[in-house]
């Protein structure tokens, strides 16, 4: 929880700053934004890409895009993913904080803590995930808590799957890596027998319904934390998404009805295809076979690899049973709440639902 001389310090720096501070939407300063996104993210990143932004900002206007204009220049910047946090009989007014940059010549002005006071006067609960070491220490004096990192597993699927840095970690993560291949080839043998006995069919969504809210509603009990996500919210992800034609949903159909639904992405590099799963919806009864379709739809695709990001223990229960491995490695998972009456339930990892394409992550693959 936030201290009351903590809050005062950061509503001291956001008057100092906000009559500077813009947003995207309405458009203003392009030009100077560009340069600025230029000079910190690189050439060509997503950040300038008009295709995304109208996506991002214009098509979904309660996502936000603040940045500070001083000189003439634009010194930093500070964007958000809104999404609407359930869990109970609550709804929750929350985002994710992505793409912090500030100039170098501005930093130590409290310029970077007078961005985030923006999101925090627009949203009553904030997440940060992949936070750098430096805003690590920012985020933690505003008074936001860490939760540790997101649970992230891979399946390699032939040679060019391995992260051959895995093999000079220790003799453990080595056995590991010697192991995964064969062992992974046998369950998948053993997966594809068993799916003879599935009932139901994968079809491929054209367009996410009132069917696929209905499902969600059922999946995921109050007792969890998880994002509301109605039709309207996966059409504009992922098939409104720039270059979409990279994800591919698919849903199981059982007596007309789908019962459960998955999103994938295929990154293409130049050392093999990968496989991210990008969001799975299930029944409980039914997320193995979900599972197995993914594992044979990477097959089919010849990918090298199947990825997975995100905090969900049913899925990762599954996962690891179908030969997924933890990565040595993972992403931060940071909250920041308004309300200190919630802020208990917040606090326990074990009781929130969220996926990597929550947030900003996939946006990088534009970025290949």
């Amino acid at each position: 929880m936030i201290g009351i001389r903590q809050a005062a310090i950061i509503e001291k720096f956001y008057q100092n700053f906000k009559n500077s501070i813009y947003n995207f939407v309405p458009e203003n300063n392009n030009i100077k934004l560009t340069e600025f996104q230029k000079a910190l993210f690189g050439e060509n990143v997503y950040q300038q890409n008009e295709a995304f932004n109208n996506w991002m900002y214009k098509n979904r206007p309660s996502n936000k895009c603040y940045y500070c204009v001083q000189d003439g220049k634009v010194v930093g910047q500070q964007s958000a993913i809104s999404m609407c946090l359930k869990f109970g009989d609550k709804q929750i007014n929350a985002a994710y904080a992505v793409d912090l940059r500030i100039r170098s010549d501005w930093k130590m002005k409290g310029l970077g803590v007078a961005l985030m006071a923006s999101l925090m006067h627009e949203y009553d609960v904030i997440i940060g995930i992949g936070v750098s070491d430096e805003a690590y220490k920012m985020f933690m004096r505003q008074g936001w808590f860490d939760l540790g990192l997101i649970n992230a597993l891979v399946k390699p699927l032939n040679m060019r799957g391995f992260n051959h840095k895995g093999f000079y970690s220790g003799i453990i993560p080595w056995l590991k890596y010697v192991l995964a291949l064969p062992l992974s080839r046998l369950s998948n043998c053993y997966r594809n027998l068993l799916s003879f006995f599935n009932k139901g069919d994968f079809r491929k969504i054209s367009c996410f319904t009132d069917e696929h809210e209905d499902l969600m509603n059922k999946i995921y009990s109050p007792d969890i934390i998880s994002f509301v996500k109605d039709k309207a919210y996966f059409n504009w992800r992922y098939l409104e998404f720039p270059e979409n034609e990279n994800y591919e949903s698919y849903e199981l159909i059982e007596n007309n009805k789908p019962v459960a639904f998955f999103i994938t992405y295929m990154l293409s590099t130049q050392k093999c295809d990968v496989m991210i799963i990008s969001e799975i919806h299930s029944q409980k009864s039914h997320l193995g076979q979900v599972v197995d379709e993914i594992v044979r739809l990477a097959i089919s695709k010849n990918a090298c690899r199947i990825t997975y990001s995100g905090l969900d223990n049913d899925i990762l229960r599954i996962l690891k049973s179908r030969l997924f491995f933890n990565r040595p490695y993972g992403e931060r998972f940071l909250v920041f709440s308004k309300y200190p009456d919630i802020e208990p339930i917040l606090r326990e990892k074990s009781n929130w639902r969220i996926c990597g394409a929550d947030s900003d992550a996939e946006f990088y693959l534009l970025n290949k």
